[in-house]
């Protein structure tokens, strides 16, 4: 052990003697090394460069991807681009250090990327919403545009459903908007009336008929005739509701029956078969060429007459009935009837009256315009004209201006219009 312990110092020595002979030797391969570390080092920044282009074109993706998508959710979409920038001016940062910062980068990098996915997973599923939203919108679009096209058919077909026509015995059987009727075969003024008309005779009689009446209500038909309006009426005021029609001509009346069997409406409708007046009697009924034209005044052309009942509507309507319309067309026989209601009219001082105003049946009558009119007038009601192409009323012309017209139907109200609420007013 003596021997070999002095020899170290030696051998220390020697060494370094050695290695700084060799080092002019080993500085090439040491610069050789360090070339590669840097190249390596280089490269390496390299890849992260190019996963930072990579993420910087998937972040322009987004950003675009949102833009298109701004119009569905703008604040969603502002606040989201503006993170996306933040993230970018974080990207552009790390680019700067770059060189000296290899380690961190990488860790930087990784970080946005995590962060750039779970962003890119919330625009997807915003994206996912935003395409169920636009799907339930697109969906409700075309389920209004069905809508309008049903609508647009059923207002195209019903006229033409109502032009159709079918013999019954000696009847023509007719579809309204509301139903069937059953038309004398022999009116053919009547029928063709109605096959032109599209089942609308007086259109806007019967808008106002359903505007002034609600479910449940009680309606009087005076010359209900083969139903045009009763139908229309009982449609409106439905089960709970009740009809009181009167038609005197036998073969309308009988009719009008059998039309509503067919249409289900007999427990809605009561008909009677007599004619309205100011007190109960007989009369003669003079029978017009067209079936609407029949009267209990003298009627020029016609060619027959048959002896009708006459009973007043005091008598035909249980004393207590509520009554929220009563519509009467008699042919100029209007004051007789109107005697005959002095009860219904005490007892409903909110009742409407739907009533035609001819000059022509007047003259025959022998009554004057002012007269015929102070009837109504006079118990407090306001005369109100129908427009029968737009369903819309209006205040009344005066007298002699209306004295011209050939026919109109009058509103008579003794509330104001805006009790209403469904009535058009010009």
């Amino acid at each position: 052990m003596s021997d070999i312990e002095p020899s170290r110092p030696i051998l220390r020595r020697a060494g370094r003697v050695a290695l700084r002979g060799l080092r002019p030797l080993a500085l090439p391969f040491l610069h050789r090394i360090q070339l590669r570390v840097r190249q390596a080092a280089e490269s390496a920044a390299q890849v992260l460069l190019g996963r930072l282009d990579d993420l910087s074109a998937r972040v322009e993706r987004v950003e675009a991807h949102l833009r298109s998508e701004a119009a569905a959710s703008e604040r969603a979409t502002d606040r989201l681009t503006l993170r996306i920038q933040a993230l970018q001016l974080g990207i552009d940062a790390l680019r700067l250090e770059q060189g000296t910062r290899q380690e961190a980068i990488t860790r930087a990098v990784t970080a946005t990327e995590e962060r750039l996915e779970k962003e890119i997973t919330a625009v997807e599923g915003r994206l996912a919403e935003l395409t169920s939203d636009r799907a339930a919108a697109i969906q409700a679009l075309v389920q209004g545009r069905t809508d309008i096209i049903h609508g647009f058919v059923r207002e195209r077909t019903e006229p033409l459903l109502a032009r159709a026509a079918l013999p019954v015995g000696d009847a023509l059987l007719m579809r309204l908007p509301e139903g069937f009727l059953l038309i004398p075969a022999e009116d053919a003024s009547l029928i063709v009336a109605i096959y032109e008309s599209g089942g609308r005779l007086e259109p806007g009689t019967v808008a106002v008929i359903q505007a002034v009446l609600r479910e449940g209500d009680t309606v009087l038909d005076v010359g209900a005739n083969v139903g045009l309006t009763v139908l229309p009426a009982a449609r409106r005021v439905g089960p709970a509701g009740r009809v009181i029609a009167v038609e005197p001509t036998a073969r309308l009346a009988e009719l009008l029956r059998r039309s509503l069997v067919t249409n289900g409406l007999d427990g809605i409708v009561a008909l009677h078969r007599c004619a309205a007046g100011a007190a109960p009697g007989t009369a003669e009924l003079n029978i017009g060429v067209t079936s609407g034209h029949s009267s209990l005044l003298a009627l020029p052309g016609s060619e027959r007459s048959e002896t009708v009942e006459v009973r007043t509507l005091d008598d035909l309507v249980p004393p207590g009935t509520r009554i929220h319309l009563a519509k009467i067309d008699v042919e100029g026989f209007e004051p007789d009837v109107w005697r005959g209601m002095r009860r219904i009219l005490a007892e409903n001082p909110g009742m409407a009256v739907l009533v035609e105003f001819g000059p022509e049946h007047l003259r025959r009558a022998g009554i004057q315009p002012g007269d015929w009119m102070a009837m109504f007038t006079g118990a407090g009601f306001t005369p109100y004209e129908v427009d029968e192409a737009t369903g819309a009323v209006r205040p009344a012309r005066p007298l002699p201006a209306l004295a011209a017209v050939q026919s109109a139907n009058l509103l008579m109200l003794r509330q104001p219009v805006e009790v209403y609420p469904a009535l058009r007013v010009a």
